[in-house]
């Protein structure tokens, strides 16, 4: 066999060879690539499990937030109907007191505080003949304040007493964002006959908006209201001040509050967020 034949020879053989190497490796290479395809489907595959789960969740959270608001107001509606006396009076207790003035006694509540000076509202009846300045006593238990006379409105029968010092007050339930409704429980809070801490529960009656002679808007109740009443505060079951306990009916079981939204629109300058 000559040298060249001998060559070709041997070329052909270490093709073949090559050949016979490669086979492994290019089939080694369609298996990866085909598992390259495989994994990147189920890669897509997932993501598209992660987008229409994230959509879920979106929804999920959406349905679990309005169940959640439709408990709370669910729970809000009925707690509006149950007052426990015993924790609304130890809520307003220290903001009420007993009014003594020259003519009267009866009850004020705190209503605004600021810069170490606090505002009582009571009715004008209650304070009747002291002029501006005035001095009252203003009491809670043992202990005794001055107060003095610093706005009234004579025709709503409603004033403000001033107490150099920072007092506990009352929040009105229309700030508060709990307006009142017929048949809402309610509790008065007072001095009657000045039996200091007297506390009497009751319902919201009906309302009697725009007294035509007073001008003023009233809560009636069927909570009982006595003389030394006057002044003190017409809570709901949070606590927060409906009115201003006024004037009875003859015969019980139908007294009269005046709106505190009165209050705060005639000396307080203020809307009591109605």
């Amino acid at each position: 066999m000559s040298r060249d034949r001998k060559i070709a020879v041997w070329a052909t053989v270490l093709a073949i060879v090559a050949l016979t190497a490669l086979v492994p490796t290019a089939v080694n290479g369609l298996r990866l690539g085909a598992q390259v395809r495989d994994l990147t489907a189920e890669l897509r595959s997932m993501k598209e499990r992660v987008v229409v789960a994230e959509v879920k969740r979106e929804g999920l959270e959406e349905t679990v937030s309005t169940e959640v608001g439709a408990v709370r107001e669910e729970v809000a509606e009925r707690f509006r109907d149950i007052l426990d006396a015993s924790a609304v009076v130890e809520r307003i207790d220290d903001a009420v007191f007993t009014i003594e003035s020259e003519r009267a006694q009866g009850t004020g509540f705190g209503i605004r505080s600021s810069a170490g000076k606090t505002w009582i509202a009571t009715n004008q009846h209650v304070i009747d003949g002291s002029v501006r300045g005035a001095r009252v006593i203003v009491r809670s238990g043992f202990a005794s304040l001055h107060g003095t006379v610093e706005r009234w409105d004579r025709s709503l029968d409603l004033a403000l007493i001033r107490v150099d010092d920072t007092l506990p007050v009352l929040v009105s339930a229309y700030e508060a964002g709990h307006p009142p409704a017929v048949g809402d429980a309610v509790l008065a809070y007072g001095s009657p006959y000045g039996l200091e801490g007297t506390a009497t529960v009751g319902i919201v009656s009906s309302f009697r908006v725009w007294d035509y002679y007073t001008g003023a808007d009233y809560i009636q109740t069927d909570a009982p209201i006595n003389p030394g009443n006057s002044g003190g505060p017409l809570v709901n079951a949070y606590g927060e001040v409906l009115g201003i306990t006024s004037s009875k009916m003859p015969g019980g079981g139908i007294g009269f509050a005046i709106d505190i939204r009165d209050l705060c629109t005639s000396l307080l300058k203020g809307d009591c967020a109605d």
